[in-house]
Order: structure tokens, then sequence, then C-alpha cells
């Protein structure tokens, strides 16, 4: 079996991350596309969308998808957890015979500085999300993935602009954003 880890906050989910998921399963050779949303990113001190409620718009956006699961793994932990424990624990649970981690270009420009990312390298075949205007070093041990949608969740959090949700998903958000005072 063939699975590619897509992991991140998702605070919120965007149509980026739709994307992404949508160009993976066309582009890479894979039985399985493991979504894991982070309980806490291990970098950032606190999210704006609570973990089980991001769990869920993923649950919701990803439900009719073939070859896409939703892990809850990392958000039951109750911890931030680094990507290798997630890695371990998927090898361990499905075997694969393959295993890809695909990662934003941005988060590749610091991924020396990840926690344990020399073991990482051995055990996953990294995919780098590109996107105009990020820079990255063309590493030609890692495959890419070329993804044209110039947005972040952190724009998404500031400009609170409903345009890049998911339409599965959009009323949800924009509920939770008027519940916080944010629309």
């Amino acid at each position: 079996m063939h699975i590619a880890i897509f992991g991140g906050s998702f605070d919120p989910p965007h149509i980026g991350h739709q994307t992404i998921v949508k160009k993976a399963l066309k582009k890479l050779d894979i039985d399985l596309l493991i979504v894991v949303p982070a309980y806490l990113n291990p970098l950032k001190i606190k999210s704006f969308l609570d973990a089980k409620v991001r769990y869920k718009l993923l649950k919701k956006l990803f439900a009719k998808k073939e070859r896409v699961l939703v892990s809850s793994y990392e958000i039951d932990m109750g911890r931030p957890v680094y990507s290798i424990e997630t890695i371990k624990q998927i090898i361990e649970q499905y075997k694969p015979e393959k295993l890809y981690l695909i990662i934003g270009a941005d988060n590749y420009k610091s991924f020396h500085l990840w926690e344990s990312y020399e073991e990482i390298e051995k055990l996953v075949t990294l995919v780098v999300v590109t996107r105009d205007g990020i820079k990255y070093d063309k590493n030609s041990d890692v495959k890419r993935l070329k993804v044209d949608i110039k947005i972040s969740s952190t724009q998404l959090r500031n400009t609170f602009n409903l345009d890049y949700i998911p339409k599965k998903i959009r009323r949800n958000v924009e509920k939770i954003w008027h519940k916080k005072g944010k629309v």
C-alpha cells in the first residue's frame, strides 16, 4: 500500500487544502491519503479554531472523497505531536510499502528545524507543495506538487473572507466566525 500523509493546522480548512488533496490523489501513486489535523502545531502557542472543530470540518469536507481518511490521531493525543510520532504511528498501523509526507514550500524552508527531521527523511518521500511567490531549495530528493492558490489559513483568519472556504463547510465556518464576533 502506498500512503500520503497531509498534516497541518487546517485553521480553518480552505480551498487550497482541498486542491492539494485533489492534486495529490491525481499525481501521486497512492492508495490512501491521510489528512492529519494537529491538536496544536508544536511551533504555535494556540489555534484559532478548537481542534475537534477543525477535525469535524475536515471530516465533512472529505466525507465522500474516495481514498481519503481524516485521522484524529494527533487530536486524540491532546497535546502537540511532532510529525515523526505520527509517521511512526501510521507505519505501525498500515505498514505501507511507500510513504509520502506532503508539506508546503514555506514549511520545507524550515524543515531542518523539525524534530527528528533526518529520521523523517529516511522514512518518507517528501512532497513539497509549491506555489508562486514562495522560494525554496529545489532539492532533487523531493517531489513537487504545484498548486496555484495564493491563500493561507492565516490570511483567512485575518480577513474573514469566506470566498476561500469550500462550499461544503462555508456555512459552518461562517457560524463559528459569527460566534467569535469576527464576521
